[in-house]
């Protein structure tokens, strides 16, 4: 019975020589291993590329959802044309004479003027103080993103840049009110300059599952009055799900909530006087959904040799070479040789 085993063992042994000698190389679970090569005697990869190789270029595009919403202090003179937020105004039987601003939400602007008021009117007051005045609303953006961050194992700090373009429809009163706030644009764009930071919390099956944030600053568009209007950080809080290419090539999918906000000054210059001044803070809660890259630049050089079929980091006179492009895994768990598909085709074109 021992001699069964033994001879069985025998021939197993004999049958992964043949395959080795057939195919020229042999499964290697070892990335560095490389047949003999003593690792000291390897030429390193440049300290340059290895430095470079700590960091990542992010680059994506993506769709938000932005959420307006305010409350006024004020009093609003309601036509069907424009809503006016009275800072100053006198009433008699028939009329009202007021001073106040239109465009509060990007660009104020100063007017007054006397008009009739009754049951018959096209004017009516909503009195801020009998219940809730205030708009409600929601616009779309596509934003642009590159980031450059710096990778620490399972953690990675950067900075980035986004150009978004955005778009934002008619706001609905709050509680009380006929007509709608129409804005006086269609659309703008926003520019932002932020820091972010994050860490790797999970892994399955070439998936990597993450948790980050981004916070900083955003300039807005020329459609903004930029003397009226003040606005400090926002936060982004986001889950970037990342399918591992190779180790220098991701594509990800980033869902993020993003909370900021700004303020417009409702007292303007030439105004005579104002009797209620205040600034009027607009909220804009937002969601988006980005997608796109993260890349890396190689610690080393493509293998040189058009010949070699190693998909593996290997060695050629004493220099550790790439078996794979940047985006195709370099370490393969089974075998180092290109799937027997793929050696087809090349024995064909050649």
């Amino acid at each position: 019975m021992q001699g069964r085993q033994f001879y069985l063992f025998f021939m197993f042994m004999v049958l992964i020589s043949c395959a080795n000698l057939a195919f020229g190389q042999g499964f290697n679970p070892y990335q560095h291993s490389y047949q003999g090569w003593d690792g000291e005697k390897i030429k390193k990869a440049s300290p340059f590329r290895a430095f470079l190789n700590k960091f990542s270029l992010n680059t994506s595009l993506g769709y938000g959802r932005t959420f307006y919403n305010h409350e006024l202090n004020n009093d609003v003179l309601e036509t069907s044309e424009k809503l006016i937020l009275l800072q100053n105004y006198t009433t008699t039987n028939d009329s009202i004479e007021y001073e106040g601003v239109t465009d509060w939400l990007n660009a104020p602007e100063s007017v007054m003027g006397k008009v009739e008021i009754g049951p018959n009117s096209e004017y009516t007051i909503l009195h801020a103080d009998s219940t809730i005045n205030g708009y409600k609303g929601s616009g779309f953006n596509i934003p642009i993103n590159i980031t450059l961050q710096f990778d620490i194992e399972r953690f990675r700090i950067g900075a980035g840049i986004m150009y978004e373009m955005h778009s934002i429809k008619e706001l609905k009163p709050l509680e009380q009110g006929t007509y709608s706030y129409v804005p006086n644009f269609n659309s703008t764009s926003m520019l932002r300059y932020f820091f972010t930071a994050g860490g790797k919390v999970y892994h399955l099956m070439g998936w990597d599952y993450y948790v980050d944030m981004q916070f900083g600053k955003v300039k807005y568009g020329s459609q903004y009055d930029k003397s009226a209007l003040q606005n400090g950080m926002y936060f982004n809080l986001g889950f970037p799900l990342e399918f591992e290419f190779s180790e220098y090539f991701w594509f990800f999918v980033r869902p993020s909530v993003d909370f900021k906000n700004y303020s417009i000054s409702t007292v303007q210059d030439d105004m005579i006087s104002a009797a209620i001044s205040s600034n009027i803070q607009h909220n804009q809660t937002a969601f988006y959904m980005n997608f796109g890259v993260r890349m890396k630049l190689p610690e080393i050089r493509r293998c040189p040799v058009k010949s070699c079929r190693t998909q593996l980091k290997h060695v050629h006179g004493g220099q550790e070479f790439r078996g794979q492009s940047f985006f195709k895994r370099q370490n393969p768990k089974i075998g180092e040789l290109q799937p027997l598909i793929e050696r087809k085709k090349q024995s064909k074109n050649k």
